[in-house]
């Protein structure tokens, strides 16, 4: 099995100290909350309208209206594109969410095993439904996606789940852009091409809930948990992923995971030495439509099972990216446009929490 490297506070190697870091969502009032986004049924409380069926979807051209906002010379031009409307009310959650159905599974992973077809751990992908081995950002681009919105070609994958030797196709990942209302540095979109992991494969014990939680997929009150846990009565086991949200400015492959950071612990969630530009908060929210934690296993490697704690999830930015910038600038900015995005243009419909 392969090795995954790290540091403390680079990739899947948290330290202690994360354990108890919170991340925090900051209301359009300017009051920063305790971060708890609430599904239900499956769902987030900021509703998913239908998604497009895979393979039928193609980015849409950006229009002509442009964005204003802090932009860094490492992120490529923000480019022009569609306006999104209306701007949120005080009080809503300030993130964007997308949702994106499950694509296939593989023995595939473009991030450490490149060009390796049928050589890494089997996978669940979500979003590109090309996506192979041999993806790169340059081929996920545009492509097809079982995303909400077609502008979101990314690759999105995390471990198969298995309950009693049995492989369990989850139903949706619902995918959140959070934490951009940080202002220590200002958050810009990420970069187009980044690649992200977050998680260790290789862990022999229980990680931080601010990286790795299980809990109900419809539960608004249960307590984060480190383990999988029953959930009687509701629709389903969710797990969410926080990835890193610091970037070291010049690293785009993540095979190191030394290219991104998680932010030091405290309120103010400096981002450490080294990792001067601060990205949103990408977290997965993956429903698995079982009830029970009882026999349930990861996959750790072709043919291999193992430990729910070696739970870890990969992102590739696919998304058109002028697009992901004045979605990340507009619900970052004074006019605070978040919620779900959907559709060819990636329309935003402000949802509150």
């Amino acid at each position: 099995m392969k090795t995954r490297l790290g540091s403390l506070f680079a990739g899947r190697k948290l330290g202690a100290a994360l354990a108890v870091a919170a991340i925090v969502v900051v209301s359009a009032g300017g009051t920063a909350a305790g971060f708890a986004l609430i599904s239900s049924g499956g769902n987030s409380t900021v509703t998913p309208p239908p998604t497009s069926s895979a393979g039928s979807i193609t980015a849409a051209a950006p229009s002509t209206s442009t964005t204003t906002s802090t932009t860094m010379p490492t992120m490529g031009s923000a480019g022009a594109a569609t306006p999104v409307t209306p701007a949120v009310t005080p009080g809503a959650s300030i993130l964007i969410s997308d949702t994106c159905l499950y694509s296939h599974e593989a023995n595939d992973d473009p991030i450490l095993d490149p060009g390796k077809p049928g050589q890494s751990m089997a996978h669940d992908f979500f979003g590109n439904t090309s996506t192979s081995a041999s993806s790169t950002a340059g081929t996920l681009v545009g492509g097809p996606t079982t995303c909400s919105t077609s502008e979101d070609a990314s690759a999105y994958w995390t471990p198969v789940l298995y309950q009693n030797g049995v492989a369990i196709t989850p139903l949706r990942n619902l995918i959140y852009w959070s934490g951009l209302h940080v202002t220590s540095p200002s958050v810009v979109a990420p970069p187009a091409g980044l690649e992200m992991i977050a998680g260790d494969e290789n862990a022999s014990a229980p990680q931080p809930t601010s990286v790795i939680d299980w809990r109900c997929a419809d539960s608004s009150t249960q307590p984060t948990s480190d383990v999988p846990v029953s959930c009687p009565g509701t629709n389903g086991i969710e797990l969410r992923v926080t990835f890193p949200s610091c970037w070291n400015g010049s690293t785009f492959n993540g095979a190191s995971e030394t290219n991104v950071a998680y932010p030091e612990p405290g309120r103010a969630r400096n981002c450490p030495a080294g990792y001067p530009v601060r990205i949103p908060a990408v977290i997965f929210h993956i429903i698995y439509p079982i009830t029970s934690a009882s026999g349930l296993t990861l996959s750790m490697g072709p043919g291999q099972q193992g430990s729910t704690d070696t739970a870890h999830g990969d992102f590739i930015n696919g998304w058109n990216q002028s697009v992901l910038t004045q979605l990340i600038d507009g619900c970052a900015g004074p006019a605070g446009t978040c919620g779900h995005v959907t559709g060819s243009e990636a329309q935003v419909h402000p949802k509150k929490i």
